[in-house]
């Protein structure tokens, strides 16, 4: 049985056999390990388990303590910065004795070819030093742990993990097993990457935790008759670079892969607003993430829904129309080895994700390490109906600047240029500005900015001159994980006029408010936060200056059943609209099996953009899966208001794969 250590420089460690019970302790100076102690249960070959932790920290001592059945010889190896502690079988030299002193190895490790052959002879097989049996948790979403080790780990879909604390022994320095504190089922697996559900969780599962395999499944790592995977234990302890987010998500898409639902779906509409009367219409709707497609670098992303037949009687508008018609979805190229990106569809420009979507593509080059410049072109979609505008055209070119790391300091800063057109005929040339920089979790700050010169084809034959349209600053602080402040000012000089049917969707939220303002979110205890923002709104050409203010409360897993409730109020006073919003909302999550959703609000709105100033609506959701591949969608959303008051409910059936692509 071999315990592999690997470090980012070599050390001189100190090993002690010691008895009653029988162990092994290897105390590894000026070593920094995992913050929390380790246990890693093995039950093979003679070894019990693996104790892992800090055992001193000025200076830092890492101890690591080997549970043995008996008294086993054991032998060192190392290669490169890698210490090897081998524990050989009862067997092999008699029972011992086994030294009981402390033996100090008096010399630093130094790869050498008979170190190496040493070290994969010992037991007549070559040990997969690829294969672990605990994964550190790299990042934390909602009800999904991503892990920092995939398919080459031996981790595969379906797998079983624990996240534990440990608790000191009666020896004090060294550790044993602490209770469970949350159960991580694998669902999907990379080659260097896993995502994992979390359950039964006693705490929230953060990123620095470690999860170890279940008995069951570490005993499925290899078969014990093909391999040395039963035996093989490999745990990283220096400091090396963790994984980002951004590292992350990139492992998960180095083996092509197929995800996508594509459902057939009834509407149906009872309407006693300005359409009076019923109407029902057929549609397709097709939600996909496939990765690497056919063995290339080419990904498929996004929501598209259409039409199939038209309505039955004159369309009444509803917000649920409104949203299906904001979709986004493109092709888009990436490859780590080309300098070349691309995409096209309707989509956001990556590097300015502030300016509107388009219907066309871009086209970019990375001239220099952290330098990408490129151009695109296209034509402006309307959100509020199922067609493009091919009468707006749009073209510009960008340049982008990035460095850094997503787990220290990392910033990315974009300029550009660009033309909307009317007809063909230049109507507003503009330039952009978006900038990011954040250190760690601790600070983030956003910026963008964009300046025009309206030449009133589209302004009714205004021509203000050059000025500022838009600009939005929002600063994040977060000192500790149970608080976070933020600082974010807006100001728009110009209504989109795509927007204003948008009110009530909450995808103009940002432009209720403006002038600056302040908000805190507080996790006072676990699964519960609250939340405030409060502003001057600054609005042009008003006399007085009026108070933004939000609410609102999360509270997740309400008393163990499951049940996430969020409860929501907001008053907003600015050039697009004053007035104030309420919501409540109940979800529950079934892992992949089933989700519902159900909210109860209303809104209190005086805008010109928009007739529907005040209305009360219901809206209940449900997504349930029918088999392993087949699922139904289906809702129903009451609004009362001055303009819309209609009842739509839907019903979607359709099919859900998951496949793995090919393997480059």
């Amino acid at each position: 049985m071999r315990l592999v250590i690997a470090l980012t420089k070599p050390v001189t460690p100190e090993v002690t056999a010691a008895t009653n019970p029988d162990r092994l302790i290897l105390d590894l100076p000026n070593v920094k390990g995992p913050s929390t102690p380790r246990h890693f249960a093995v039950n093979r070959n003679g070894v019990i388990g693996v104790r892992l932790g800090p055992n001193q920290t000025t200076p830092p001592i890492t101890r690591a303590v080997i549970d043995l059945d008996g008294e086993h010889p054991y032998r060192f190896s190392s290669e490169a910065n890698t210490v090897i502690l081998i524990v050989l079988p009862a067997a092999a030299t008699g029972r011992g004795p086994a030294p009981a002193a402390k033996r100090s190895l008096g010399r630093r490790f130094t790869a050498s070819a008979k170190d190496k052959q040493s070290a994969s002879t010992t037991d007549g097989e070559s040990s997969d030093a690829n294969l672990h049996i605990s994964f550190e948790v790299k990042y934390v979403a909602e009800g999904a742990a991503y892990l920092a080790g995939g398919r080459r780990s031996g981790l595969k879909e379906g797998m079983k993990l624990m996240v534990r604390d440990a608790q000191p022994d009666s020896a004090g320095s060294e550790t044993a097993p602490g209770p469970v504190l949350a159960e991580l089922q694998i669902v999907s697996v990379a080659d260097t990457s896993a995502v994992a559900e979390i359950h039964n969780a006693k705490r929230d599962v953060k990123q620095g935790d470690w999860a170890e395999l279940s008995q069951d499944d570490f005993a499925k790592l290899g078969d014990p008759a093909k391999s040395t995977a039963s035996k093989s234990f490999i745990q990283p302890v220096a400091a090396a670079e963790p994984a980002s987010i951004s590292q992350v998500s990139r492992a998960s898409m180095q083996e092509g892969r197929i995800r996508a639902h594509i459902g057939f779906d009834y509407s149906g509409i009872s309407s006693s607003g300005t359409t009076i009367g019923r109407s029902s219409s057929f549609g397709l709707a097709i939600n996909t993430d496939m990765t690497q497609i056919a063995g290339t670098h080419w990904n498929l992303q996004g929501y598209w829904r259409e039409r199939l037949t038209t309505t039955s009687q004159p369309d009444e508008q509803t917000l649920q129309n409104y949203l299906d018609r904001t979709y986004l979805i493109q092709m888009y190229y990436d490859n780590d080895d080309s300098k070349w990106v691309a995409g096209f569809g309707r989509l956001y420009l990556p590097w300015a994700v502030s300016l509107d979507t388009i219907d066309g593509g871009y086209v970019g080059r990375k001239v220099a390490k952290g330098i990408t410049t490129g151009v695109f072109l296209g034509s402006t979609p309307d959100p509020t109906s199922w067609h493009y505008q091919p009468d707006q055209q749009i073209a510009g070119s960008f340049v982008n600047f990035e460095g850094g790391s997503y787990d220290d300091f990392h910033y990315t800063s974009t300029g550009g240029f660009a033309l909307n057109m009317l007809k063909w005929q230049l109507d507003r040339p503009y330039v952009f500005f978006e900038n990011g920089l954040s250190w760690r979790k601790v600070l983030s700050i956003y910026h963008s900015l964009i300046v025009d010169w309206p030449q009133g084809l589209s302004t009714d034959g205004i021509t203000p001159g050059g000025g500022i349209t838009r600009s939005y600053l929002t600063v994040h602080i977060e000192p500790k994980q149970w608080i976070s402040f933020d600082i974010f000012h807006n100001y728009f000089r110009d209504v989109p006029t795509a927007a204003t049917a948008l009110v009530g969707t909450g995808l103009v939220d940002k432009l209720l408010y403006q002038g600056v303002n302040g908000s805190v979110r507080v996790k006072p205890v676990r699964n519960f936060s609250i939340y405030a923002t409060l502003g001057r709104g600054d609005k042009t050409g008003d006399s007085h200056r009026s108070m933004n203010q939000m609410y609102g409360i999360t509270w997740n897993e309400i008393w163990r059943t499951g049940i996430r409730a969020y409860i929501h109020y907001s008053k907003f006073d600015s050039d697009f609209a004053r007035g104030n919003y309420k919501v409540l909302s109940l979800s529950r999550h079934l892992a992949n099996r089933m989700t519902w959703d159900a909210q109860v609000g209303s809104q209190d709105l005086n805008s010109p953009f928009t007739l529907n100033q005040r209305s009360t609506f219901v809206d209940i959701s449900i997504d349930t899966n029918f088999t392993k591949r087949t699922f139904l969608q289906s809702g129903y959303t009451f609004e009362r208001g001055s303009a819309l008051n209609y009842r739509q409910w839907y019903l979607s059936l359709g099919y859900r794969f998951d496949e793995k692509g090919l393997k480059k």
